[in-house]
């Protein structure tokens, strides 16, 4: 996942009838956010990989038997390393792409889901990807893909649920994301295959799976609506409650923690 379609506006069209007769479009401007916590877990991955890169081989090998995902451990009691394997870089490609990837994806998905949803996307999304690598990959692993991979569906499944927002140009999106998530994983298998470059394949396809199932029911959800105070008499509303997308999360979060301890068990 190293390359990104370019952004969609923040203003899409939306038709309304004025007086007389017949459509016009007009301009809506998006109620989007500054996607702070993409920057704050960008700077988080980055530290940690600095400190990991200044010591010396033998504590880079004891940091990395601390806190990645290595299967035996975990099953002998220390279930935290699937989260904490999403913090951690082997090398400074490593770290580029996935910095670079979170750095392009999570700022659109943040600004479009907000801080919550997004969040939640990325720690459920990045655990399901570990819990799938836990049960499919004997191999450690570190990583932040699972949770890109996460955001990435995420973004997916939003432009297709708003695809009559975004008209044409979302659709023209939409297709992009396909084309590039079929390519990343392509890449994936295809490096695993011919060269001794290991990619988590499993992970990134459970945090696929858990961002876009996340995604499909706690994403933004917007109409168009009349308000006379907006410039253009109309504004965009999200359709998606609070309420609603709060308790799906709760339930995917339950459901998710059952299946660890029951993966953990067998």
């Amino acid at each position: 996942m190293y390359s990104q379609p370019p952004s969609p506006s923040n203003e899409p069209d939306a038709e309304r009838a004025p007086q007389g007769g017949g459509l016009r479009r007009v301009a809506v401007r998006m109620p989007l956010v500054e996607p702070r916590l993409t920057y704050v877990l960008l700077a988080a991955i980055v530290l940690i990989f600095l400190y990991f890169m200044s010591l010396p081989a033998e504590g880079q090998n004891e940091f990395l038997s601390r806190w990645a995902k290595v299967n035996v451990l975990i099953r002998e009691g220390e279930p935290y390393r699937l989260f904490t394997s999403m913090f951690l870089h082997l090398n400074l490609m490593h770290i580029v792409f996935n910095g670079y990837a979170l750095f392009i994806i999570g700022r659109d998905v943040e600004s479009l889901f907000g801080h919550v949803r997004f969040a939640l996307i990325y720690f459920l999304g990045g655990l399901s990807g570990s819990l799938a690598s836990f049960v499919f990959t004997d191999a450690p692993s570190v990583g932040a893909s699972g949770a890109i991979f996460a955001i990435f569906g995420a973004e997916m499944v939003y432009f297709y649920q708003n695809r009559r927002l975004h008209g044409e140009m979302g659709r023209r999106h939409l297709n992009q994301l396909i084309f590039l998530m079929l390519l990343n994983l392509g890449l994936g298998f295809f490096s695993t295959a011919t060269s001794g470059f290991r990619l988590d394949n499993a992970g990134h396809i459970g945090g696929l799976v858990g961002g876009i199932v996340l995604a499909w029911f706690i994403g933004p959800q917007f109409e168009v609506a009349p308000d006379p105070s907006a410039e253009a008499g109309l504004r965009v509303i999200d359709q998606n409650h609070p309420r609603q997308w709060a308790s799906v999360s709760l339930v995917y979060a339950a459901a998710l923690a059952a299946m660890t301890i029951y993966a953990v068990a067998i």
